[in-house]
């Protein structure tokens, strides 16, 4: 028993050291370090990097990543992947450009929201963080976002397109936490036939999953982002592409045009993730619809095999019922007959008997 402990000791020690290893590459300490403030590098004599533009282009007309600050918001703190951390609100100032605020109602933006707007690889349709959002969905999605601080530097985003952060769900380990959005997606028509504006704005940010947090962005200084949306008709394929991207105060968003009948050519929908679950929004029908062939399902499932034998049992037992009764029935019909056979001959007339016969043999007898 000692020489096992004393072996798996060693071998554990050595998984352990393979897989921080593998976690903590020098390419990858951007992930989970906590980040240098524009004071570290004053301090240390280090010119101070550049932070990463509102809008980053991946590919022109096809991929961007947005910067969308989060007023107010809690961030969350951590200093390696496998640490818990802590939130904090007003979250701290680690800017790399420092900004200095005469009201303190309002606390500063010191964490940002990243939103990816790509091109779907069909061509047809927009995603936002790997969700379809245009042409109009019916159907709302659920959408996350990753929480980056605002001293996010040019460089470190170069990064994180290189591992396409932001595509797929990241199996390493960071230091970002990410958020549910409550959010109003908007598209409406624009005065060129081929393009629509598609108008994105978080309301509200939700983490339920492992440590909660939750702020409200209905605020006035809170910015917004703004897509137009091009397709391209001058080949069957219909190709859609991004036109341009914006991040904008709401107060500045483009009205939406006029229609001839006096509607307002847009439609709006409002996503909150805290009234939805995975059967649908709550109190509607449709959510109710949805809950009853989940559960049959799920009682077909568990109770399906012992249903269909007792449906069997029951189909034998009735069978052998019918037989019997079928062969009963035949050997009524049966007797049935011959007793009316019966019936009908004790019921027939004597034989017929010739007279003149009987004449004769009396005369004889004579």
């Amino acid at each position: 028993m000692r020489c096992a402990a004393a072996f798996a000791l060693p071998v554990a020690l050595a998984a352990a050291t393979t897989v921080s290893q593998v976690q903590r590459t020098p390419d990858q300490e951007w992930s989970y370090l906590v980040d240098k403030t524009a004071d570290w590098y004053k301090a240390h004599g280090k010119p101070i990097p550049e932070p990463a533009p509102a809008v980053t282009s991946v590919k022109q007309g096809q991929s961007y990543i947005v910067k969308l600050e989060c007023l107010g918001c809690p961030f969350r703190v951590r200093s390696r992947e496998y640490e818990r951390g802590s939130w904090q609100w007003p979250a701290p100032d680690n800017s790399l450009v420092r900004t200095r605020y005469s009201s303190q109602r309002e606390p500063p933006a010191n964490n940002l929201q990243l939103l990816n707007f790509t091109i779907d690889g069909s061509s047809t349709g927009l995603l936002l963080n790997g969700a379809p959002i245009a042409p109009y969905i019916s159907l709302p999605r659920p959408i996350a976002a990753f929480q980056t601080p605002t001293n996010l530097s040019k460089e470190v985003m170069g990064k994180m397109v290189g591992h396409s952060v932001l595509d797929a769900p990241w199996k390493l380990g960071t230091k970002y936490a990410q958020f549910e959005l409550h959010y109003v997606h908007t598209v409406q028509a624009t005065q060129d036939p081929a393009e629509e504006m598609l108008q994105f704005d978080v309301m509200a940010i939700h983490e339920r999953s492992r440590y909660p947090a939750r702020a409200r962005l209905d605020k006035e200084a809170q910015k917004m982002v703004q897509v137009v949306l091009r397709q391209d008709s001058s080949d069957d394929s219909q190709a859609l592409s991004i036109k341009d991207v914006q991040v904008i105060e709401r107060k500045d968003r483009a009205p939406p045009l006029r229609m001839k009948c006096g509607k307002l050519a847009m439609i709006q929908t409002e996503f909150n993730p805290l009234e939805w679950d995975v059967y649908g929004q709550f109190n509607t029908w449709s959510r109710a619809w949805h809950v009853f062939l989940a559960k049959s399902a799920n009682f077909m499932l568990h109770a399906g095999p012992a249903i269909l034998l007792v449906l069997a049992t029951c189909f034998g037992v009735r069978y052998i019922i019918w037989r019997v009764q079928k062969r009963a029935d035949a050997l009524v019909e049966d007797d049935a007959e011959a007793a009316l056979l019966a019936s009908e001959y004790e019921d027939a007339p004597p034989e017929y008997v010739d007279g003149s016969e009987d004449k004769e043999e009396k005369e004889d007898e004579k």
